[in-house]
């Protein structure tokens, strides 16, 4: 194993936390306060090991979440165009840093993403988020980064977990009502 293998497992293990801490939280712009941090240790993570596409493509997404966090922060809907430039960058990003088929996966992943993240409604976030996070935990065994294939697969398990448990609080909120 060399320092870079282990450091970009380090670096996997902290994204690991900071984005299972984040889906605990019902309010978006925690949500994506955490996602901010979680992504620049993911980003290290992949570029540690030379993983350009997803290394590069996590560091446009600390830039749209920031984006993101910002309009929420002011109470707005981000514009449609906003959208279509990130996934443009996506698309251009992937491109340039191509270097198998195996990047077609997470180019699509990163276009799921941000799909999801630019929904305002947090509990359809959590559910359009599982498929990219099947694909990237895939893309991530294949590159050899394994703490980001643990966190996806960590990170699926507690979108589900979430998803179930912010539901049930949303069903007791309406039996209450009635």
């Amino acid at each position: 194993m060399t320092f870079e293998f282990i450091l970009a497992q380090i670096f996997g293990f902290v994204a690991l936390i900071l984005v299972c801490i984040s889906y605990s939280f019902n309010n978006k712009k925690v949500f994506l306060l955490y996602q901010i941090a979680s992504n620049i240790f993911y980003a290290m993570s992949f570029l540690t090991l030379g993983v350009l596409v997803g290394g590069f493509n996590t560091l446009i997404s600390i830039t749209r979440v920031t984006c993101l966090f910002f309009f929420e922060k002011a109470d707005k809907t981000p514009p449609h165009f906003v959208y279509f430039i990130f996934a443009l960058t996506y698309f251009i990003s992937g491109s340039l840093f191509f270097q198998s088929t195996l990047d077609i996966m997470a180019i699509i992943s990163y276009e799921i993403f941000n799909l999801a993240m630019f929904n305002k409604n947090i509990s359809k976030l959590r559910f359009m988020m599982i498929l990219p996070n099947f694909m990237i935990a895939i893309y991530n065994l294949l590159s050899k980064t394994y703490t980001n294939a643990i966190l996806d697969f960590i990170e699926i398990t507690v979108l589900i977990v979430s998803i179930i448990r912010f539901k049930n609080y949303e069903m007791k909120k309406m039996k209450f009502l009635i």
